[in-house]
Parts: structure tokens; C-alpha cells; sequence
């Protein structure tokens, strides 16, 4: 059936919020709510406040259990894909929790599940810049760097349902550690705990630079992040500048490596891109040709999301309507 009339149900889970929405096919929110205390509760309390309040949801937006297709899941990995599994996360107390299968019962309806950066280029392929291509990359670009991959108009799981971690792609193999382990990941120069982390300890016992001065930090130590790098290389502060340029140079290596690997039509950059705009969109462009192609380039478009912070929102409508999609039940 065409997805004309189809209406979601969509799960966001978080260490510190389950965001819970109904939305149609076309990407319209009907319906939405949050679980404050999100997965740092004990799953068995969070699940049967999920279920309470998708069920809801169902009946303010005016619907009925039936007008509802399919119900997806956005969660943090790592991810057990075969067992429906959400597994340890370092910002949930959650262990294996079995969600999939719980919500099929708690809701009686199919349940799809995917990470956060899957969910991510699949709401950008249903509802953002890239509706209508067929061969797609997101780049999540939060406290990490994950990636979701759209290849001949399918999402690209991989063996094991894990392909796609682009941020652990090793860029320098005597870089910075990564938060995964290894050394010269593109989340170990780009991500931003890593970046706050490097920039804290650049400055630990230096109080006096000007760094510390800039509005949002205040002064502290724990305030100087990602955000504060950004700003002090506007602002020309020589250490942010140098930091920042490695930021955009390793950000272009990464994506470099996209380009020459996927061929694809589309590269989509996401948070942290969302809020530098062209001060980090240019000089990334800049620096392309020294690792991708002029073909690579040409056919391929870099462009910041244009869903913004609506990724999140629609990120379990997302991965539900895909799950349908790919089982053959609607049409897009």
C-alpha cells in the first residue's frame, strides 16, 4: 500500500529522555511527549511508562490503535540488531533489555528498531534534504561522530547490523583515543567530548588564557567544549584557531574516505555542522581535493541537515516507516 496514509508511532530513547511522537508519512508530528527520566530509570519501570504513553498519544491525536502501522525504535548502540536488544551504554543503566519483543506485546503492533545515526539518514532521506536520492550519508556530529548509510535506496546494515560507524574510521593511527579504543578515529578529532576533552587539558593549568574569558565559559574549566573552540576561532584566539582548522582538515579526510568508498549522491552533516554553518562548511570544502577525486566531488553534494533539531524528533517515525518499507508493506 502507498504510504500516503500511514501514521507512526516513534521512540526516541536517551540516557536522559524518552521522547515518544505519533507522525504521519509525511513527516508531520500529530502527537508528542517525553519521559523525563529517560533510560538512567530501571527498565523495568521506563517500559510500561513507554507503552502507557504511546497509547496516549494514540488517543490525542484522535486515532485508533489500528491507524497506527508500525511503531520504531531510536536508541543509542550498541545494539543486539537479531535479538531486538538494547545493550550497555555508558549514559543508561539498561543491560540486553529484550525492547523490541516487550513493545511487540506492550503494543501490539510491529516494531522496528536502529541506532540513532541509521534513524538519522533515514529522517533525512524520508523528510530532509535528501528526499528523492538514492545513494545518501549522514554524519551524526553530537558528543560523537556516527554514521548512517542509504546505498541503492536501502539502508546498509552490514553482516551483523552494525556497518556504518564512520566516526571509527582511524584517520591518524597515532591520533588522539577515542572513547571506542582505538587511536586517530574521525570521532577523536571531531567529536565533541574529545574536542573538550583535548581543549581541558590544553589548559588545565593555564587560567589566564583568553579562552577562559569567552562568554559561555565563564571562566571554568568544564565549560571549555566544542562550543567554546567554535567561537574562540572566530573570534581569532590563536589556540582555537589551530584547533578548529584540524577539526575541519580531519573532517574533510573523513569524508574524502566517503566519497572515494560510496560514490554517493549526498553527504549530510549533522549537529555540530547545523550550528557552524559555513564557518565549518567551507573550509571542509576547501581541503576536499586533497582526498577525494574531482569525479568524487563533482557528483556528490555536502550539504548541513535540513531537518536541524528536528532529526531527533523524527527519528523512531523514521526507522518504523523504513521497517515497513523494507517488509514490503508500504510503498514510498
Amino acid at each position: 500500500m502507498s504510504s500516503d496514509n500511514t501514521n507512526v508511532l516513534g521512540i526516541d530513547i536517551g540516557g536522559t529522555k524518552i521522547a515518544v511522537c505519533i507522525t504521519d508519512a509525511k513527516g508531520n508530528i500529530l502527537a508528542s511527549d517525553r519521559i523525563a527520566s529517560g533510560a538512567a530509570a530501571p527498565y523495568e519501570e521506563a517500559l510500561p511508562q513507554v507503552v502507557y504513553l504511546a497509547q496516549a498519544l494514540i488517543k490525542k491525536a484522535g486515532l485508533k490503535h489500528d491507524d497506527i502501522s508500525g511503531c520504531g525504535i531510536c536508541a543509542p548502540g550498541p545494539l543486539d540488531m537479531a535479538g531486538g536488544r538494547i545493550m550497555k551504554s555508558p549514559n543508561m543503566s539498561w543491560d540486553a533489555v529484550p525492547i523490541r519483543d516487550d513493545l511487540v506485546a506492550g503494543l501490539s503492533m510491529p516494531v522496528f528498531m536502529d541506532n540513532d545515526a541509521n534513524a538519522g539518514v533515514l529522517a533525512e532521506w524520508f523528510f530532509g534534504c535528501a528526499k528523492g536520492k538514492t545513494d545518501v550519508i549522514y554524519l551524526t556530529m553530537s558528543t560523537g561522530v556516527g554514521g548512517g548509510i542509504v546505498a541503492g535506496g536501502k539502508l546498509l546494515a552490514g553482516t551483523t547490523g552494525i556497518a556504518g560507524e564512520l566516526g571509527h574510521i582511524v584517520l591518524d593511527p597515532n591520533g588522539p583515543l577515542c572513547g571506542c579504543g582505538q587511536l586517530g578515529c574521525l570521532e577523536a578529532f571531531c567529536g565533541g567530548r574529545s574536542v573538550a576533552l583535548q581543549l581541558q587539558d590544553k589548559l588545565r593549568f593555564r587560567p589566564d588564557h583568553a579562552m577562559y574569558r569567552l562568554p559561555d565559559v565563564q571562566g571554568k574549566l568544564e565549560n571549555l567544549n566544542f562550543q567554546a573552540v567554535r567561537e574562540g576561532a572566530k573570534l581569532g584566539i590563536p589556540l582555537a584557531v589551530e584547533m578548529w582548522n584540524e577539526i575541519c582538515l580531519r573532517l574533510a579526510q573523513g569524508i574524502g574516505i566517503c566519497m572515494v568508498t560510496f560514490n554517493p549522491q549526498m553527504i549530510v552533516l549533522g549537529t555540530a555542522a547545523f550550528y557552524a554553518g559555513d564557518f565549518m562548511l567551507q573550509p571542509v570544502l576547501a581541503q576536499l581535493p586533497r582526498f577525494a577525486w574531482k569525479e568524487f566531488r563533482d557528483s556528490c553534494e555536502v550539504c548541513i541537515t535540513g531537518l536541524g533539531p528536528k532529526v531527533g524528533e523524527l527519528a523512531g517515525a523514521s526507522v518504523a516507516l523504513n521497517g515497513l518499507y523494507e517488509a514490503g508493506k508500504i510503498t514510498l
